[in-house]
């Protein structure tokens, strides 16, 4: 199973205490895809709709692996799966109160 996930997201202010909030999540669309040399494949689409920017996320199966009835599901999983990667992937990018505030301090543009 493949799966890509392209993550739009707007600007915060280093002062904001806003979370990521996920207001809304549905199936987009559903399509078959066929690849050359390769058994269909289906696509389904999520819209998630967040405060900052909506965004949608494909997730590729192989139609031979599900069923119709299976199909939401298991790419539900997989959406589960990417976002779980994705915090790991990134928890070094965290900073602390002490390094977000230094950044607040520092202002390295040129007052022009």
């Amino acid at each position: 199973m493949k799966a890509w996930i392209f993550l739009c997201h707007g600007v915060r202010s280093l002062q904001s205490d806003s979370k990521f909030k996920i207001t809304n999540i549905t199936v987009a669309r559903i399509e078959e895809t066929a690849a050359e040399g390769r058994s269909s494949q289906v696509s389904v689409t999520f819209q998630i709709d967040c405060v900052d920017a909506p965004f949608e996320v494909p997730i590729v199966l192989s139609k031979e692996d599900f069923d119709d009835t299976e199909m939401v599901q298991a790419a539900r999983n997989d959406l589960h799966r990417i976002f779980v990667d994705l915090a790991a992937q990134t928890q070094e990018w965290k900073l602390t109160a002490e390094e977000m505030q230094q950044l607040t301090i520092m202002n390295l543009r040129s007052k022009a």
